[in-house]
């Protein structure tokens, strides 16, 4: 027998249960949600079937902050786009209650969904580590270039200790046969950088300077070569 919704299920609770699927619930309204799913079986199927898609769809998936504010919006705009009358399938045919017909709100909030997990999977495929460069030299700690797959990179520093009072390290990207590249600086031995333009082929290596500069002043402390 399917599921039914308890007495004061609503519209916009289903609303709730698939934002609840994404984890995009604080304070007053994930409470709210939590007391009534807690006696809502219709409620606690949706959220589980979203989940489901949503593990499925993208396993990594890390939504921003302001993720469930731009779905809203997207869903609200998909509402108002004519021809949006029929539910849009998240789930295999087999794992659709035969009674279940969504609003059309929560059927636009469904296609927004959608198509926010296409924008989560490119952004999460082109995010994906492909490669790292521990850098040697003088210094104690660990150093690292990390290169994403869209090609974008950045230095990690751990445990190095902090520049002399006065003094800063200064990160350089310096391609093969070209000019180093100022990539930023740092008074911290543990620090994040991002490295400027493609690192792939090029040497990125840091200096302890008195000040940033445009070229390096002494020689570097840490420095590894990136594979093209």
């Amino acid at each position: 027998m399917p599921p039914t919704p308890v007495d004061d299920h609503t519209e916009e609770l289903e609303q709730l249960a698939g934002l609840s699927a994404l984890d995009a619930l604080e304070g007053d309204e994930r409470a709210r949600y939590e007391r009534h799913a807690a006696h809502c079986d219709r409620c606690r199927l949706m959220e589980r079937l979203d989940r489901e898609t949503l593990a499925r769809a993208a396993p990594e998936m890390d939504p921003s902050p302001d993720f469930k504010a731009r779905l809203m919006q997207r869903a609200a705009q998909e509402l108002a786009t004519p021809g949006v009358q029929e539910p849009i399938p998240l789930r295999p045919p087999a794992s659709v209650i035969p009674f279940w017909r969504r609003s059309r709100w929560t059927s636009a909030l469904a296609a927004a969904l959608v198509l926010g997990l296409v924008s989560i999977g490119a952004f999460t495929f082109q995010n994906q580590v492909v490669a790292t460069y521990s850098l040697s030299g003088t210094a104690p700690g660990s150093a690292t270039v990390v290169v994403r797959r869209s090609g974008v990179a950045e230095l990690e520093m751990r445990g190095v200790p902090n520049p002399p009072p006065g003094f800063v390290y200064e990160a350089w990207v310096i391609p093969q046969g070209g000019q180093p590249v100022a990539a930023g600086i740092t008074t911290s031995g543990d620090a994040r950088l991002p490295l400027p333009g493609n690192v792939r082929g090029a040497t990125v290596a840091v200096t302890q300077e008195r000040t940033r500069v445009d070229a390096p002043t002494s020689t570097p402390i840490l420095a590894t070569a990136v594979q093209s």
